[in-house]
């Protein structure tokens, strides 16, 4: 899936089935996912203008979606890249969900095995969980993408 950054700009609709794709594919920048969308905005604006002035064929715009996207990844730049994997439902987020459920189990074990059982103990088991769960599954995101 190795294609010319400035060929997805000039024909995303050729390499994208949405605009939403163009947010999660692989191994673009920011600015090249930017580019992108506003190549395609531009594109769909002159096709809206076109249907309003009765110019065109009858095919619909995807003007809506791209600003959606678009409006989408601006608010994406200013996160963490750790954060964004999450957003994108990632693996950031998968770690932190088995790393929180592994501390659950981990507390409830530790809190019926002692005598003073105690919901705090759980509850942070559970954050710690959540903590090296979230950071194995940013650790493991590169590798991931290399699998690809």
């Amino acid at each position: 899936m190795d294609k010319h950054v400035d060929d997805l700009v000039m024909q995303p609709t050729r390499h994208f089935d949405s605009p939403h794709e163009v947010l999660t594919y692989p191994g673009l920048r920011y600015k090249d996912r930017l580019r992108i969308l506003e190549s395609w905005k531009l594109d769909a604006q002159r096709l809206a203008e076109s249907t309003a002035e009765n110019m065109s064929g009858g095919e619909e715009t995807d003007l809506r979606e791209v600003s959606q996207a678009l409006v989408k990844l601006k608010r994406l730049e200013h996160l963490p890249s750790a954060i964004q994997g999450v957003k994108a439902g990632r693996p950031v987020m998968e770690g932190m969900a088995i790393g929180g459920l592994a501390g659950a189990g981990a507390g409830l074990l530790a809190a019926t095995a002692t005598t003073n059982a105690s919901l705090a103990l759980i509850a942070q088991t559970s954050v710690v969980g959540l903590i090296v769960g979230g950071v194995a599954g940013a650790l493991r995101a590169p590798q991931r993408k290399e699998e690809r």
